[in-house]
């Protein structure tokens, strides 16, 4: 870094602890403590001006701890559940701390939902439900609707990692088959009072698709909702037909609708969300220097497809100077049975990597590329995500063998590219920061 401050310096290596740093930055501002601690405060001076204060807290997501933390840091001391993953697991005082695993649920969380569902079933209307909603809470909450097995959830859930759906899709698809999402806790905790605060980790902060809106409405029809599920072969999972069926007759709850009365009784709030992430890694990566940052679509789509586009930004600027891309969302893969291991950002980084040495002339030259998951796990493996520069000796054709067998993990660790933060107690999507040099 110059005198300046301006980034500069021979090579691409030099690209590569800033966009480490731009990386934190964006994770740092997601931290969901200090928000989740105004949110819990304000909840409270409106209980000292009369409105009544929290007797129960569930926290759900990959941040529950932290968020269920500092609602104790507020002055909330009701007691309550908190559900959440191996990598963010703490004990807090006052809450029955549940683990539960993701991306594929396990009997851990089944035990869970059913904790969660009979504190929220023991409310009645004096009561009033402080409910702390993060990314993740979808596998970690399954609780099967009634005549579907742990097992079932399960496969179904694999089934649709391996789709390519994107997650407002899958998770239409998850509602359907759970008896708390798509509004169901809500109803199971009438008539206690609740406010919800979220921390978005889905495109679009749809309330719905938030660990799979178990206090939020359903938009999707329950036709649309089960043509999603035949478009998508999933009825060829034997337990598939008969509980559609069950839906249709209505011997199964559907998702509530927004006409529904339990959301009179819901206030909600998103507390964070990709946005602010980005911003923070945008301030970063320009308060190194005379970085001009460009437009470029948000993470969406399959992941290799996204690699291509976000490359082809690259290539399209053909001014001499210095560039950087910020972008967040997330992608989708999909897997067939004979898949390796890896993740979304990972393909979407290597994809982007490979379009950009694969064609010197038209690349800049001298570029790094970083795509990681905000929680700090980029699918089922433990590297948050990738980082490869131009200075990186790429062998193209086994970084494409790689991606077509979606084996992008044991690729990128054996040429020391994997991103590795641990679990960082949040989770607000993906975002993918790019530097370059014309």
């Amino acid at each position: 870094m110059s005198a300046s401050g301006t980034v500069h310096g021979h090579g691409a290596g030099h690209f590569r602890d800033l966009l480490i740093a731009a990386f934190h930055a964006g994770i740092d501002a997601g931290r969901p403590e200090p928000v989740t601690r105004d949110a819990v405060a304000r909840v409270l001076q409106q209980a000292g001006a009369g409105a009544p204060a929290p007797t129960a807290i569930i926290a759900i997501g990959k941040a529950a701890c932290a968020m269920a933390d500092a609602a104790r840091q507020a002055g909330c001391l009701a007691p309550g559940i908190i559900v959440t993953n191996d990598e963010n697991y703490q004990e807090i005082e006052g809450f029955d701390v549940h683990v539960s695993a993701h991306p594929v649920p396990d009997i851990r969380g089944l035990r869970a939902s059913d904790a969660v569902e009979q504190l929220a079933d023991s409310l009645t209307a004096d009561d009033h439900l402080l409910l702390l909603i993060s990314g993740g809470g979808s596998a970690l909450l399954p609780a099967p609707a009634p005549g579907i097995s742990l097992a079932d959830k399960m496969a179904l859930n694999e089934a649709l990692l391996a789709s390519g759906l994107d997650i407002h899709d899958m998770n239409v698809i998850r509602r359907l088959f759970s008896r708390l999402k798509g509004g169901r806790l809500a109803a199971v905790a009438m008539p206690a009072r609740i406010s919800q605060f979220l921390l978005s980790d889905v495109p679009g902060d749809r309330l719905e698709s938030i660990a799979s809106g178990v206090a939020a409405p359903e938009p999707t029809s329950l036709d649309a909702a089960i043509g999603l599920v035949h478009a998508h072969g999933l009825d060829r999972l034997a337990f598939v037909p008969a509980h559609l069926d069950a839906l249709r007759s209505g011997k199964v709850q559907a998702p509530l609708g927004a006409d529904n009365p339990v959301f009179d009784n819901v206030q909600t709030e998103i507390l964070a969300s990709n946005t602010i992430c980005r911003l923070a890694s945008r301030r970063l990566l320009e308060k190194a220097g005379d970085i001009e940052i460009i437009d470029a679509p948000d993470l969406d789509g399959d992941a290799s497809i996204m690699g291509e586009r976000l490359a082809a930004c690259v290539k399209s600027v053909s001014k001499p100077g210095h560039y950087g891309i910020i972008v967040g969302g997330e992608t989708t893969v999909t897997l067939t049975a004979s898949s390796g291991v890896g993740g979304r950002a990972q393909e979407v980084a290597l994809t982007t990597a490979i379009a950009l040495a694969a064609e010197r002339a038209a690349a800049p030259s001298e570029w790094a590329v970083l795509v990681g998951g905000t929680d700090g796990r980029d699918g089922p493996c433990d590297a948050a995500g990738a980082l490869l520069t131009s200075d990186d000796a790429l062998d193209i054709a086994k970084a494409k063998a790689a991606l077509a067998a979606h084996d992008c993990y044991p690729f990128l660790q054996a040429s020391g590219q994997l991103v590795m933060t641990g679990g960082t107690g949040t989770n607000l999507g993906d975002l993918a920061i790019i530097r370059f040099t014309r």
